[in-house]
């Protein structure tokens, strides 16, 4: 039996709801994403991980999707900054392994062990100004906790310099704000484009212990480095999937543990690991967790 496809709702006011729909569709199944525009939506991880794999299946549109380079998707679609980028999100094949080579150096483990005080603090600091909040008060947790822990992160990660923090995060809550039909996409992506590509030029002026520092010192052995346009792309890249994947994973992760108590108690106990955490979070979010 063949379905309408699911137009999705840009306000999300029932995400959980959403997704269970889609899923409930099979592996795969249409969609209607913002703009009117048709697409597949993946479900299963096998399904996905093959396609993204697989040799005949491209990731850039400017190459291979046909209503994007004869203009019926028009200038001004809200997703068009997330699929007219040079970075690994587009790229495959060769190509996305010479900018995973790149940009590997950025991403050790020792990187990322050094930021753990910092997280830890920015966690702390966060977590005090809710305490301080009046008995009975109201709270929005994602708002103010899972929602300012990964830019700030991120801020650090990349090297922000104090002038410009106020106006990325800006520019970043107005990126992931699919329900305001009254903000112009193609000028916001610009505007945080120019700030990202101001980091860049403060980074190669004042070097310091961070990613965007690396990447503009990146080279491969043949003396190939990143162009201007994909590290600016990269760095958007590692704000726009770094964020908002974290801010997902902490408002459900709390969401999970309020609403089961035995696990709750289990993780403050010490019994299981937050990685056990984490898979509760994953199946409340499919539907598939019974209270308890």
């Amino acid at each position: 039996m063949e379905h309408e496809p699911i137009v999705l709702d840009i306000t999300g006011t029932d995400i959980q709801g959403e997704s269970a729909r889609i899923r409930r569709r099979g592996p795969i199944t249409r969609i209607v994403l913002p703009g009117d525009v048709p697409a597949w939506s993946v479900t299963d991880a096998t399904v996905l991980r093959r396609l993204l794999t697989d040799s005949r299946v491209s990731k850039d549109a400017r190459q291979h999707w046909t209503a994007y380079n004869t203009g019926e998707i028009p200038a001004d679609w809200p997703l068009r900054s997330w699929v007219g980028v040079d970075n690994m999100f587009t790229a495959y094949g060769p190509e996305h392994r010479r900018l995973r080579k790149l940009v590997a150096p950025a991403f050790t483990h020792r990187r990322t062990m050094a930021m753990r005080p910092r997280i830890e603090a920015i966690t702390a600091d966060l977590l005090d100004q809710l305490s301080a909040s009046p008995p009975g008060a109201v709270v929005d947790l994602r708002q103010r906790f899972a929602y300012p822990v990964p830019i700030r992160v991120i801020s650090e990660l990349i090297g922000v310099p104090d002038h410009l923090a106020a106006p990325l995060h800006a520019c970043v809550d107005r990126f992931f704000d699919t329900s305001d039909t009254r903000k112009d996409p193609p000028a916001n992506y610009l505007e945080m484009y120019g700030l990202v590509s101001e980091l860049v030029a403060y980074r190669r002026a004042e070097p310091g212990d961070d990613i965007t520092t690396v990447l503009t010192a990146t080279y491969d052995e043949d003396g190939t480095q990143l162009t201007e346009k994909e590290l600016v792309d990269t760095l958007m890249l590692i704000v726009s999937a770094g964020h908002e994947t974290t801010v997902n994973l902490l408002d459900q992760a709390i969401f999970a543990l309020l609403t089961q108590p035995r696990q709750r108690a289990d993780v403050l106990d010490g019994k299981v690991g937050w990685a056990e955490a984490d898979q509760l979070r994953s199946r409340i979010c499919c539907g598939a967790a019974h209270p308890g």
